[in-house]
């Protein structure tokens, strides 16, 4: 053997006696997970209740980060810049890697390249609600008297490339309306406005405030019902299969993490993704767990950044 192929060879040995060192290791270090929400929110509660059973599986400190700001770009793209060792990753949402990406032109990285998927955490079912005077109690039935105005109806909105906007948009397309889009600075003041009656239609997750009697639900968007709203059909029994948000979240690490590390990490959080008490605390946020490996949550991922490419090309056009 020569004496380059022979270095060759020793460098590998080397590198695959390394990978397998850091994972037998990991973590060696306290883990940050970056948030793209403030403290208080759903996915900021999520994300510390899962550090709070990693820190306790790992016996290391595992703390939560919030980065805020343009749509949840700003704490993605932190991440996807960080160092590949594991010991910076990120929960994100259908926001930060399929709204965002098809609908901000400038978003700085790329939702499937500039990440290492490491675990779906779980999802977040949506549903549509009107203001409590609007003559329409069903999906079917908001179609109708929408078609039957001489105005638009109004649509709130948490802001503009957000989940809540791509809802409107899907509403306008499944049932073939025009919606008056309605931006606001977060989804509470969006609901306040729909209750008073300023705003006909908002979307959001499950929560407290939709019971407010000023408001009623619609429909449930995707497939199947929920266990808190038995009585309120799907989008899908409505005969709009294709009325559903990409409302999940997941976990990812930033780009080229070593298989061996991004294979401690996958392990860690589903091992704590499995556990009763974790599933609770999360689902009190509205977010049901299922969680999967970073295998499911790349296909994920990719299924909704096809579906949804339309709204990217739309804004593209819109620019021009």
């Amino acid at each position: 053997m020569s004496t380059c192929k022979s270095l060759m060879l020793g460098a590998m040995l080397l590198c695959a006696a390394a990978g397998a060192s850091a994972a037998q290791t990991f973590p060696a270090a306290p883990v940050r997970i970056v948030v793209s929400t403030p403290p208080g929110g759903a996915s900021d509660t999520s994300a510390r209740v899962i550090a709070e059973g990693l820190s306790s599986l790992w016996k290391q400190p595992v703390v939560v980060e919030n980065k805020t700001g343009a749509s949840g770009t700003i704490g993605a793209a932190a991440v996807a810049r960080a160092p590949a060792d594991g010991y910076t990753v990120f929960f994100g949402t259908g926001s930060t890697h399929v709204v965002a990406p098809l609908m901000l032109p400038d978003t700085p990285y790329d939702p499937e390249r500039d990440f290492t998927p490491l675990a779906i955490v779980g999802y977040a079912p949506f549903v549509l609600f009107a203001r409590s005077d609007l003559p329409a109690n069903t999906l079917q039935e908001l179609v109708a008297y929408a078609k039957a105005q001489k105005s638009d109806l109004n649509f709130g909105t948490s802001g503009p490339a957000t989940i809540y906007e791509v809802a409107a948009l899907l509403l306008e397309r499944e049932g073939r309306l025009k919606l008056n889009h309605i931006p606001y600075k977060g989804l509470a003041p969006m609901a306040m406005d729909v209750a008073a009656g300023r705003v006909d239609l908002g979307v959001g997750p499950i929560d407290g405030y939709l019971k407010n009697d000023k408001l009623k639900v619609l429909a449930v968007l995707g497939n199947e019902r929920v266990a808190s709203l038995p009585d309120v059909p799907s989008s899908a029994e409505a005969g709009y299969p294709g009325f559903a948000v990409p409302v999940w979240a997941a976990i990812w690490g930033p780009p080229g993490l070593p298989a061996p590390v991004a294979a401690a990490l996958e392990h860690g959080l589903l091992q704590v993704l499995g556990e009763s008490q974790v599933q609770g605390k999360i689902a009190a946020t509205g977010v049901f767990v299922q969680a999967a490996d970073g295998r499911a949550l790349r296909g994920l991922v990719r299924r909704d950044l096809t579906a949804l490419k339309e709204f990217g090309a739309s804004q593209a056009r819109a620019a021009r």
